[in-house]
This record gives structure tokens, sequence and C-alpha cells, in this order.
């Protein structure tokens, strides 16, 4: 959620240990469902969506990254798919959202328990 509008914005979103992103854009996992998504789920956008608000996003080996070089104020919800592979009880690290170019100005999600079964 941004309360303001923001500049330069990151958001860095660990995955749980015992688990990998899966990037629906290779061949190799294009049969395993939808790719990546963005949207506003406050409804102020017109167009239903922000995915274009953010320039960048990325699928590394422990976290999912999106850049944004403006962010307006609102609610967004980033989708994505990870694959279990670890049977287990992990901690999960908080994502964490900051202006690149003034780091004081950040937010920080809710750590939790994630369970592989």
């Amino acid at each position: 959620m941004a309360p303001n509008d923001l500049h330069y914005v990151l958001v860095e979103d660990p995955f749980p240990a015992g688990t990998e992103g899966i990037d629906t854009s290779l061949a190799t996992t294009s049969i395993v469902g939808e790719a990546p998504s963005i949207e506003r789920t406050d409804r102020t956008d017109p167009w239903g969506t922000g995915y274009w608000w953010f320039s960048h996003a990325e699928l590394r080996d422990e976290k999912a990254v999106l850049f944004a070089t403006f962010l307006p104020k609102g609610t967004y919800v980033y989708r994505y798919q990870i694959r279990a592979s670890l049977p287990g009880e992990f901690n999960v690290i908080p994502t964490h959202a900051e202006q690149m170019y003034f780091p004081e100005v950040f937010g920080r999600g809710d750590g939790g328990l994630f369970r592989v079964e």
C-alpha cells in the first residue's frame, strides 16, 4: 500500500526457505500456470490494473523484486508462483519496500511461518 505518490520504488519479497520462484515466461514452465501479475486493489485506477507502473520485475533465486520510477498512491497486489521443494516449517522474511534514493521512506510487511508437507 502506497499512502502517497512515490518515486523510484523498490519492492523485495523474499521466498520462504525450501521454495523457489517459477518464471512462467520460460518455455520450460509455460504449462505451470499464469504469468506474474500486478493489480491495484483500491480500484481508483480507471484501467483497473497497475501493471505498467512497475517498469521492471525480476524473479531471482531467493526473492521477487519490483521496480517503479513512479508509483501513484494506492494499494497493489503482486501475484507470482513458487514451487515447494523441501518439506518442513520455514520462517518467512517480511516483504520490504523503499524509495531507492530516500531509504528512510520504507515499509515492511509481516513475517510468518510457512509449512510444506
